[in-house]
């Protein structure tokens, strides 16, 4: 028996390919223990999607692992509204559901003493309605062990971002203590890296639509990883082109976009994202609707180490840097993280540029470093490239190391005295 407590009861939702015989097993199981319990079957994903959409309070998910269209998004789309996932079936594989997200997998007989327990533990009792605690989410998962870095390029549009990012892909990949561990993935809306990279629009190969949709299932290891990733010619560093067609980004989903990124800088020392400054301050997990076009950047932003906002020279284009800051400060950025770099075409004047960049630093958010002021076109030469990278090095360089040590704190040189032998 599953008792209510404070006049508790569990709203379980269902979702299954037909009426299997576990859906009836659970409407006996609620009628025995929790006759004031309602399970309701949707009748597919699209009714699931609306009735997580209402606001209502849900318990749990039972879902059958048979099910077409049960991934990643969908799981996280559920979890997102506070709603638990309990994959029925499929329990010689449970650790490849929680992978993706779910709570626990049952069998499909569904035991009383299983149900009991899933009920107990992974599902969530509705409180009466003077009980109801709104607007508190699911905290953020933490990462655990070693992940690479993540540097995001943003910027206004023509400030030349995209070959700004490419150079700092450039320079790192020459580094030798990074070469073949350096990868430049194209996030933007309008992606722009594979024509730089001199791919044609008729290139038929792998692009990011093809690698978020393979993470929809689980994660890819380093080979599979490879294999979805180009090589240009001439490059020290992997490129993972953007999508040919903006209209197809509400397809990628949010939650598959974050797992592949998180999935990538586990295989790569550092990852450069070029991506679009529109960031979403939408509060995690209040809309679970299709992707909007700042889906992309608030998802980057919240997984860099180091954000290089790029900038050009004259009063507009300060104007707009000092609006993409704005923007990020206001999302959260630390400034610390943020990197800002001015560039000024060489007819332009030197001292006119610092002069600018003295001005933006007085109007940027506090803490935010003055900009680096480069002269010439953002992608020119492997001169440029190397400063490029040896600054985003030198800020990374700044941050705590990734690796669970365990609590142990460093301790300073000389703050322990010395002593002579």
């Amino acid at each position: 028996m599953v008792d209510t407590v404070n006049g508790q009861r569990h709203v379980l939702l269902g979702l299954a390919s037909g009426t299997p015989t576990w859906t009836t097993t659970i409407v006996a199981r609620l009628a025995d223990s929790q006759p004031r319990s309602e399970f309701i079957l949707c009748s597919d994903i699209s009714d699931l999607f609306n009735r997580l959409g209402t606001g209502r309070t849900f318990s749990a998910l039972f879902v059958d692992h048979r099910t077409v269209g049960l991934d990643r998004e969908l799981i996280s789309r559920a979890t997102s509204a506070d709603c638990p996932v309990v994959v029925v079936g499929d329990s010689d594989d449970p650790a490849r559901w929680r992978l993706l997200g779910a709570s626990t997998v049952v069998a499909y007989d569904l035991p009383v003493s299983s149900f009991t327990d899933v009920l107990r533990h992974h599902a969530s009792p509705i409180p009466t309605t003077d009980h109801l605690d709104l607007g508190v989410g699911p905290p953020e998962p933490t990462a655990h062990g070693w992940a690479g870095r993540i540097v995001a390029v943003t910027g206004a549009g023509d400030t030349g971002t995209s070959e700004l990012a490419r150079c700092i892909a450039s320079g790192l990949g020459d580094d030798p203590r990074l070469r073949g561990s350096v990868l430049l993935v194209d996030a933007c809306l309008e992606a722009d890296q594979a024509f730089l990279h001199g791919l044609t629009d008729d290139h038929v190969g792998p692009d990011l639509q093809q690698v978020t949709h393979a993470h929809r299932g689980g994660d890819l290891d380093r080979t599979a990883l490879e294999r979805l990733t180009v090589r240009p010619a001439g490059r020290s560093y992997g490129l993972l082109p953007g999508l040919r067609r903006r209209r197809d980004w509400p397809s990628i989903g949010g939650p598959s976009l974050r797992a592949t990124l998180v999935n990538i800088r586990r295989h790569h020392l550092i990852t450069v994202v070029d991506v679009d400054p529109l960031i979403d301050l939408t509060p995690p997990g209040q809309t679970l609707g299709p992707s909007t076009p700042g889906e992309p950047c608030r998802i980057v932003m919240s997984l860099a180490d180091i954000v290089v906002v790029v900038g050009i020279t004259g009063k507009h284009g300060t104007r707009s840097m000092e609006r993409v800051l704005s923007n990020l400060d206001n999302a959260g950025i630390p400034p610390a993280r943020l990197l800002p770099i001015l560039t000024a075409e060489p007819s332009g004047s030197r001292r006119r540029a610092r002069r600018e960049a003295r001005q933006l630093a007085r109007t940027t958010p506090s803490g935010v470093d003055g900009p680096l002021v480069l002269t010439g076109p953002p992608g020119g030469g492997d001169d440029m490239a190397g400063l490029l990278a040896r600054e985003v090095l030198a800020a990374l360089d700044l941050l705590a190391g990734r690796v669970d040590d365990g609590g142990v704190v460093p301790v300073a040189a000389g703050s322990l005295g010395t002593e002579n032998p």
